[in-house]
């Protein structure tokens, strides 16, 4: 059974109509060789694997006051593994290659009784699973096998049945905008961190002052007095830097200034903290966004602390500056130029290179649930899946 603590866990999230967090899909890979869902000695291994990953830190730190969805074999649909899951967390994701069986109608059938969600996965309108649609609050369509005029025809019939319909594999925001006048209510794909091209265009100023104050973090010969009058003249960065200072203050040492906090802060701290603070002051970005950056960097942050090769602040801003062309709405190397970040950094973020750009590698697999990538610093799927879930409860614990 020691084979069965060898798991991947990764995180999708869902979005609404307005951009909105709604859920997270969760997805669980045995091995290092294996892309498809956890079948490692039978569904109860599959069920024991989720345990397991949830076991120490609990599926609420995981995905918060939001559900998560997940994928269901037939076999844990079975009335006697029902009770492993907790019914007001969790959206059971019924696989599209199901044979349609009486046992499994039976089962549908009870667990819509208990008060489950049912979600039918990777739906493409095969007339044989029809039947499940009577059974399912949510149906979720994979665009990319859809056509236009059988996409068109069936939402309408499924939107009539009061069925709501979640789109899968949305990669720009020109099908996601399709997407929701056809009628579909939630939405999960890349799209939202995908940047926009812009040729021939400055970036904005309040961008442009961005760069320049994560340039002047990251420049080796900094004036702390420079730094300060970069962030006093943005609002906002003031008001969230101020706040978290006065939060961690010991005692009756009060934070007279931003000046006050940048000295009291440190250079090192500052680099991480106030390139967290400059990401979430993009109002323009779903907060998931942030959310994605920070996981990935307290991830990074943390298998930097085993392997040692660089320090953990270098591992923590690689993971940090992985979303910021999508933060920017830029090209990544053209953002990377402006900064003073070293070769190491700057090669692993668009190059996957070196130890850091492994990490990352990995890291970005996981999110996509992907297994076939080079494990950093010979760490065990073990150990990276639950360094994974400790990333994931440290972004879900800071308040954006």
């Amino acid at each position: 059974m020691a084979e069965l603590l060898d798991v991947f866990v990764g995180r999708q999230p869902i979005f609404d109509k307005e951009m909105q967090l709604f859920a997270y899909e969760l997805l669980f890979r045995g091995n290092q060789q294996d892309n498809h869902a956890v079948i490692l000695g039978g569904d109860s291994a599959s069920a024991q694997v989720m345990l397991n990953a949830f076991g120490d830190i609990g599926l609420q730190d995981v995905v918060g006051e939001h559900k998560a969805f997940i994928n269901f074999t037939e076999g844990l649909l079975n009335p006697e593994y029902q009770s492993f899951f907790p019914r007001k967390h969790i959206v059971i994701e019924v696989l599209e290659d199901v044979k349609v069986t009486p046992q499994l109608i039976h089962s549908l059938k009870q667990l819509r009784d208990k008060g489950f969600t049912i979600a039918l996965d990777d739906y493409v309108f095969n007339p044989e699973l029809e039947v499940l649609e009577d059974f399912a609050d949510i149906i979720k369509v994979d665009i990319m096998e859809v056509g236009a005029k059988a996409l068109i025809q069936h939402t309408a019939k499924l939107k009539a049945k009061g069925i709501r319909l979640l789109a899968e594999k949305v990669e720009t925001s020109n099908q996601f905008e399709y997407c929701k006048k056809l009628g579909f209510d939630y939405f999960q794909g890349y799209f939202f961190a995908k940047p926009k091209i812009i040729q021939g265009k400055r970036l904005p100023t309040n961008q442009l002052s961005v760069v320049n104050l994560l340039s002047s973090v990251y420049d080796p010969d900094i004036d702390m007095r420079k730094l300060s009058e970069l962030i006093s003249r943005d609002v906002t960065l003031s008001q969230k830097l101020l706040k978290f200072a006065s939060g961690t203050s010991r005692g009756n040492h009060a934070v007279t200034s931003i000046h006050d906090a940048v000295m009291r802060f440190g250079l090192e701290r500052l680099k991480s903290w106030t390139s967290m603070l400059v990401l979430s002051g993009v109002d323009d970005k779903p907060v998931e966004l942030f959310k994605t950056a920070l996981t990935r960097a307290k991830f990074c942050e943390l298998v930097g602390a085993k392997i040692r090769d660089y320090s953990i602040d270098t591992y923590f801003t690689v993971g940090l500056f992985s979303s910021l062309d999508a933060v920017m709405d830029s090209d990544m190397k053209e953002l990377l130029d402006k900064l003073s970040l070293s070769d190491e950094v700057k090669n692993a973020l668009l190059n996957f290179e070196g130890s850091l750009g492994k990490t990352m590698k990995a890291v970005c697999g996981i999110e996509h649930g992907l297994t076939d990538f080079d494990p950093p610093g010979e760490l065990s799927a073990t150990e990276m899946s639950s360094l994974y879930l400790q990333a994931m409860q440290f972004a879900e614990s800071v308040e954006m």
